[in-house]
């Protein structure tokens, strides 16, 4: 753990220890927590949190009475925080209660749970007022400090974008935009084009990876959201993906879409976590997913980059045929149309570039929205919904493009392969049904 780090996890928690000193009453000590106490009592704090921040728990399928506890018995942020210190000291003395945990694993799950109170401590700061800079912000929440990008690196893969675009007139941003506009998906093709690549999705991960016989998904669409697509777990192995319509959806986004929020993305990583952790170890913390912790950094990583995972080009070309087909349009353009699309996403970092300048104040809303049509080649409509984004959800953008590197790099490191083989679908099974946190998925942890 860095220097930093360590200063950010001590102040928070310090703050919290500090709460109530002042008082000569006796004090009344209680008894320290044995290692499922204090995953039961986390669960609770998280439900208890997302009480006085709304969609802080993401999903929770825990018992239902301790839902209906926290609603019925709010506890205020200083109750909370004092918890929170509490539980860490209590962490900090908790032996292994199952013999049949290896010690190096459940060490992951002591770090996880203390990386996911400083996480809930810090949201309940922000919660009180704390406005704490960009980098600040996502080290206290995501455990992780994103590096600072610039538009240096963004120009090799607008350089790329441009000749791989059919030639017109116009800026890059305009060619780009008209270019994909021809791949739109028609409105009443495309529940079945989007089912049809969930699918595919889900035969490649089945493939590598055994799922319980009774995982399913749901299928919606909505619209008035700030993000294209969400996945809502539910529990019993059964998600609720909802696709975004405000915006035209295209055949590469569908593609992603199923991947992210489907297979091997989302979903998957719901559905290992509860049967091998919740249901098969007992730690009921992985019964809840507060949004904004550590666990977003490595869920929303491992969706991202499980899309080139499940589709290097052979397979992801097969698809993108079969859906041109399906929505009406000329598989004869799949080859250009797939290279366009792989170039573009070298821009993902343009995300964390535009939400770090903007919600530290170096630029305004106009200014974002134009610089993201430069160097993200976003739509005008696409750049509202973008900067929507970031007003909703601050430094979590850090989460995807950032966290898909992450999460690559360990990957490839902990297999030992650079191509998506047999080691990798192991080494991301590893990842996504064991307790681990951001910061040690870096090369020097």
């Amino acid at each position: 753990m860095s220097a930093r780090r360590v200063w950010i996890v001590a102040a928070l928690l310090l703050g919290v220890a500090a709460c109530g000193t002042q008082s000569r009453r006796p004090t009344i000590v209680p008894p320290t927590l044995a290692m499922p106490e204090i995953a039961d009592a986390y669960v609770r704090l998280a439900l208890a949190v997302d009480q006085l921040v709304p969609g802080y728990v993401d999903a929770y399928y825990g018992p239902p009475e301790w839902r209906e506890d926290a609603k019925a018995h709010p506890k205020t942020a200083i109750e909370i925080r004092n918890e929170i210190a509490k539980l860490y000291g209590d962490l900090q003395k908790a032996q292994n209660p199952q013999a049949d945990v290896p010690p190096e694993m459940f060490e992951l799950r002591r770090r996880y749970i203390k990386n996911m109170l400083a996480a809930m401590d810090a949201e309940l700061r922000i919660y009180r007022g704390w406005k704490p800079p960009f980098e600040l912000q996502a080290a206290a929440l995501y455990d992780i400090e994103p590096p600072e990008f610039t538009e240096t690196d963004l120009d090799p893969a607008l350089s790329a974008v441009e000749r791989a675009l059919p030639p017109g007139p116009g800026s890059v941003q305009e060619r780009y935009n008209r270019y994909i506009d021809r791949f739109v998906i028609p409105r009443d093709k495309l529940e079945p084009v989007m089912r049809a690549a969930i699918d595919a999705a889900r035969t490649q991960t089945l493939a590598r990876l055994k799922l319980p016989a009774a995982e399913r998904f749901e299928l919606a669409f909505v619209t008035g959201k700030p993000w294209s697509a969400y996945n809502w777990y539910q529990g019993q192995y059964v998600s609720r993906i909802e696709v975004n319509t405000d915006l035209p959806v295209t055949i590469s986004r569908a593609v992603t879409l199923a991947s992210h929020e489907g297979y091997p993305g989302h979903h998957v990583y719901n559905v290992l976590m509860e049967r091998r952790l919740v249901r098969g170890l007992g730690w009921s913390e992985y019964s809840v997913y507060p949004l904004y912790s550590p666990q977003s950094f490595i869920a929303e990583g491992s969706a991202d980059f499980g899309m080139e995972l499940a589709f290097p080009e052979p397979q992801r070309r097969a698809l993108l045929t079969q859906l041109f087909g399906m929505a009406g349009l000329d598989p004869a353009e799949v080859p250009r149309y797939d290279t366009v699309m792989q170039e573009a996403r070298g821009l993902a970092r343009a995300d964390m570039i535009a939400a770090r300048r903007y919600l530290s104040g170096q630029t305004d809303r106009a200014q974002t929205e134009r610089w993201l049509g430069v160097y993200a080649l976003y739509s005008p409509e696409r750049a509202k919904q973008r900067v929507d984004f970031f007003d909703a959800y601050g430094a979590y953008v850090i989460n995807y493009a950032y966290g898909a590197e992450i999460v690559r790099d360990w990957v490839q490191r902990t297999s030992g392969s650079q191509a998506p083989d047999a080691a990798q679908w192991e080494a991301f099974y590893q990842l996504l049904s064991t307790p681990r946190t951001p910061n040690r998925l870096l090369p020097a942890a």
